[in-house]
């Protein structure tokens, strides 16, 4: 059962019952005036209704009920508005005088404009199934009031035991009409939101490349006038240590300083030139990152690469794509390290709608519960990075059999996009 009230619908609900707790004051004033045989029936009646639709208003208006009922509180304002209009219709044939056939048979169709609204809501909120019954259930209620009232079936009763079914297809109708509009309305919504989504990536997929190209762009102009100036300002100052003489020798230590800081000027500016070229992922994409990643590891640690990853990926958030990244390079830095593997294997593959990655080896492994706090200091920063994307992070590992790391997160892609 649905738990959350669509918008709109309480608001309509609440103006259905004030309207009827009028209509009802007005029929029951109507009635006290009119007086005459049976009317204290007809009062009672009109009366009941009066209350009810009264409650009910209260009821509809009141968050601290819907705070304790949560997910019973439309259910319950609904059997109200259904059950109390149906038995009070036919309270008035306890009256023996008032079964009369036209009688009964326009009270029966006053049910209508008072039950179809009850029908419309739950056809909104619940679907066409739950209007069904609804319909079903309405039906068969008043026939199994109706017939013992009656006592008989014959030609002269037959039209009154008829019309809760010609109602029920009424009811019916509308009720698949309402909630066949719901549908779309909420597929148009959902295609909406879809398109909004990724309109949203797109902006930022266009923002992150502009950013790309720009760091790129600094990053070549330093490159080719403050790295170069001061490599050739390092290559002037060795030139000119050549050709002073040993014995000047304040010179030369101003020189070796020179030449020092000029060294350590020319070391801060390409490593500031690394850090402002764009990352890895930026430029490649998650799937070839990671490849470059392992052959960069096997080829400093010698050891025998299995590959297992897929040609394309659907795009992910920039802080998923993030995380998968550092934890496969934390993990391939480990085995570097400390494992002393020959044997790597790294997959990354897209599964029942999760992307999971995988990083196997076969070297010395570690009894995870023994480990000293800095040896698990890798860990424990892959673990918060897979808790920040709300992924799960399992590590796999005994003493002379290996380790491995697997982290698995939700999958988002254009078709399993649930808005």
């Amino acid at each position: 059962m649905t738990t959350e009230i669509q918008p709109g619908l309480l608001r309509i609900f609440r103006y259905f019952a004030g309207v009827a707790m009028g209509y009802y004051a007005v029929l029951v004033l109507f009635a006290a005036i009119q007086g005459g045989q049976g009317a204290i029936y007809t009062q009672i009646q009109l009366f009941v209704n009066l209350v009810i639709n009264l409650g009910l208003l209260g009821y509809l208006s009141s968050l601290r009920l819907q705070g304790w009922l949560k997910r019973w509180y439309l259910p319950v304002g609904l059997l109200v508005a259904t059950v109390v209009p149906i038995f009070s219709n036919l309270f008035y044939l306890a009256e023996p005088v008032e079964r009369n056939l036209t009688l009964v048979i326009v009270r029966s169709w006053l049910l209508f404009p008072v039950l179809v609204v009850p029908l419309v809501l739950i056809a909104w909120q619940y679907g066409f199934r739950m209007a069904l019954a609804f319909t079903c259930v309405t039906a068969v209620v008043e026939m199994g009031v109706l017939y013992p009232v009656l006592g008989t079936v014959n030609f002269d009763v037959i039209p009154i035991l008829s019309l809760p079914l010609i109602r029920a297809f009424a009811f019916g109708t509308v009720g698949h009409i309402v909630s066949h509009l719901i549908e779309i309305q909420q597929a148009q919504s959902r295609t909406l939101l879809k398109a909004n989504y990724q309109l949203s990536r797109h902006a930022e997929t266009l923002e992150q490349l502009a950013v790309s190209r720009e760091r790129n762009r600094l990053a070549r102009e330093l490159h080719d006038t403050l790295a170069h100036t001061l490599s050739g300002q390092a290559v002037n100052l060795e030139a000119i240590k050549l050709s002073v003489p040993p014995e000047q020798s304040e010179t030369l230590t101003m020189l070796d300083q020179a030449l020092e800081h000029t060294r350590k000027g020319l070391a801060e500016t390409r490593r500031a030139l690394k850090d402002l070229r764009s990352q890895p992922l930026e430029d490649l994409g998650l799937a070839i990152a990671i490849r470059n990643l392992a052959q960069d590891a096997a080829l400093r640690a010698a050891f025998d690469l299995q590959l297992n990853l897929p040609e394309t990926l659907p795009e992910q958030p920039p802080q998923v794509e993030q995380c998968i990244f550092r934890i496969a390079q934390e993990s391939l830095e480990n085995i570097v390290r400390h494992a002393q593997a020959s044997r790597v294997q790294v997959q990354l593959r897209l599964e029942a709608g999760r992307l999971r990655l995988e990083i196997s080896d076969n070297g010395i492994g570690a009894h995870l519960d023994g480990m000293a706090l800095e040896d698990r200091l890798g860990l424990h920063g892959m673990r918060e990075r897979a808790a920040e994307v709300q992924g799960t992070f399992v590590v796999n590992s005994s003493p002379g059999q290996g380790m491995t790391i697997q982290f698995s997160v939700e999958a988002c892609d254009d078709q399993s996009l649930d808005l």
